[in-house]
Parts: structure tokens; C-alpha cells; sequence
């Protein structure tokens, strides 16, 4: 953590401090405010007054802050510690902190919080995911696809679903795999996010600031898959491909030549590019089949469905 004496100057001239990057941080115990004569912070303080819901979700979207987007062997998870925890008042599993850091059961049963890193920001918090697609009949017309979801024990975000049963356009295993990337990353912004704003309002100490919704919010996801072709897609290729508009697909930047299933891995992108608007990073976690055994059982499902 940086010293509260030494503040990050942004382009437009305000000091911010070098962890968070708020003026005024509880965190650091600091105040730059004090530095901007034209601040709205300083020339506007208001007293905490009781907020309405337009008013906390218009406070929160003040205070989220891009996200990087993580790309190459940055995208890769690399956690000393994963142990993890199932929170049935959040129905989704979450990081355990690495070993020195913080208690465990601190950790996970502070909801909706899970503070399970030291460092604030996006790393703060991290959720994990299982994700996999399983395809029958792979490479012939009698080829189904079935993708399977696994949040945590009776998660009610978890998903077995039926991909396609089409024997025109059969799927493919890699379809499949991709597929469930994508309606993981759907279900966390459209579901699992919504959800945890409403936990967050239930028991946030001092909702009219903004910094207090920006620590609060942000945290990142490992999506874990025992898809080789998935996690290299994600964390190797996509550095190497370019994205044609015109042709709405992938090429190799060296050789030119075209990439198979690049609306799949295009609309994959986009759901990590509209988390890290959010606040939320994605990385992925690659492992084998037998630490996947959950997500493998759903898409099983899915497929004879």
C-alpha cells in the first residue's frame, strides 16, 4: 500500500490517493480535496441524508472506475491460495484469503463483502466459476451441445442447458466450451451483479459516499474450464488475432488466415469488455477434468435434455 503523502496527480489536475484513487479516502486517512479550490467535494460537502434507490444506483455508477481489461498470460489466474468457500446468502463461491492474510471465516462470511485479499480494487474479491461444454456425437450430424454452469452447491445461477440440436449446423465441442463462457459472464452481469447491489444497499454503513460504493463493488472472476482450446484462446491467441469488422471475424496478424468460431470467441470478448466497464476483471483458470467434475455433470445434463 502506498503512504497517504504521496498522491497520483490525474490529467485533470486533481490528487487522488495512489491505492484507491479517491480524493477523500477512509482507507489511507486522507483528504485532497484540500488541494483543488474548485473541487465539488470541497464546495459542495453535504451532510449523509437518507438516500433512494435512483439516488445509491446513481452514486455507485459515480463511483466505478474501468477496470483493465486483462489480456495474454495476464488474463491467467495465478493465486497463491485457492481455497475456497460457498456463501448460500450470495449463492456464489468465493475466494478464501491466501494463508497470513485474513481469517477465513472472516472472509467468507462477511456477505456480501468476501474481502479475501489484502489489496483493494478489483483483486479484492474473487468469485470462481466452473464452466464446460460437453458435445456428443462430436464432428457428425448427430452432434448435440449441452454447456453446464456451476456457481456453487444450490446456487440458483447454476445452468444446464441445451445448446443446439441441429443436424444442418451440427455444434462443435469448441462451440460448446465457448458457449458456456459466455452465458457465465451473461448470467454474472445480468443476474449475479443486480443481486449483489442489493446486498451491498442492505448493509453499507454510509451509502451517500462514493468512495464506500467504489471498494465495495468492484471484484474479479476466475472462470476455471478443462478446456485447453478455451483457456489458450483466451490467454495466448487473442494477442495474435485481429478483429475485422468488415468480415466480422478473426485473423492471424502474421499469416492472415481466418480463425474458426470467431463470432463465439468475439461475443465472449464482449462480455469481458462490458464486466471491465463495470468494474469486474475476468481471468481464467485452467484444470483438469476430474476439479471439473460439477460443471462437466451439467453439461452432460444439458446435452440429453
Amino acid at each position: 500500500m502506498g503512504f497517504p503523502d504521496i498522491p497520483v496527480e490525474l490529467r485533470d489536475g486533481k490528487l487522488v490517493c495512489e491505492d484507491h484513487g479517491l480524493q477523500i479516502c477512509h482507507q489511507c486517512c486522507c483528504d485532497y480535496t484540500f488541494r483543488d479550490e474548485y473541487s465539488e467535494q470541497s464546495s459542495s460537502t453535504k451532510e449523509p441524508s437518507t438516500c433512494s434507490d435512483d439516488d445509491l444506483d446513481e452514486y455507485c455508477r459515480m463511483a466505478e472506475s474501468a477496470a483493465p481489461i486483462l489480456e495474454g498470460t495476464a488474463a491467467r489466474s495465478d493465486l497463491s491460495s485457492q481455497s475456497s468457500a460457498y456463501c448460500e446468502e450470495c449463492g456464489l463461491t468465493w475466494l478464501v484469503a491466501a494463508p497470513d492474510l485474513a481469517d477465513e471465516e472472516d472472509v467468507w462470511q462477511d456477505c456480501p463483502f468476501h474481502n479475501s485479499l489484502e489489496r483493494d480494487g478489483a483483486g479484492r474479491r474473487t468469485l470462481f466459476v466452473h464452466i464446460d461444454g460437453a458435445c456428443p456425437g462430436n464432428g457428425t450430424n448427430s452432434a448435440v451441445g449441452g454447456i453446464g454452469i456451476y456457481f456453487g452447491p444450490s446456487s440458483p445461477y447454476n445452468l444446464s442447458a441445451l445448446f443446439n440440436r441441429d443436424i444442418v449446423q451440427p455444434p462443435t465441442s469448441q462451440q460448446v466450451e465457448l458457449i458456456a463462457a459466455i452465458r457465465a459472464l451473461e448470467i454474472i452481469r445480468e443476474k449475479c451483479m443486480p443481486a449483489r447491489r442489493e446486498l451491498v444497499k442492505k448493509v453499507i454503513l454510509c451509502p451517500c459516499h462514493t468512495e464506500c460504493w467504489a471498494i465495495s463493488f468492484p471484484f474479479q472472476i476466475v472462470l476455471i474450464t478443462d478446456s485447453a482450446y478455451l483457456f489458450h484462446c483466451m490467454t495466448s491467441h487473442l494477442v495474435i488475432w485481429r478483429w475485422d469488422p468488415k468480415t466480422q471475424g478473426y485473423t492471424n496478424k502474421k499469416s492472415g488466415k481466418s480463425i474458426m468460431n470467431s463470432k463465439y470467441i468475439r461475443n465472449v470478448v464482449k462480455e469481458v469488455e462490458m464486466l471491465a466497464e463495470r468494474d469486474v476483471q475476468v481471468l481464467w483458470k485452467k484444470v483438469p477434468r476430474a476439479l471439473n467434475q460439477e460443471a462437466d455433470r451439467l453439461a452432460k445434463a444439458g446435452a440429453r435434455m
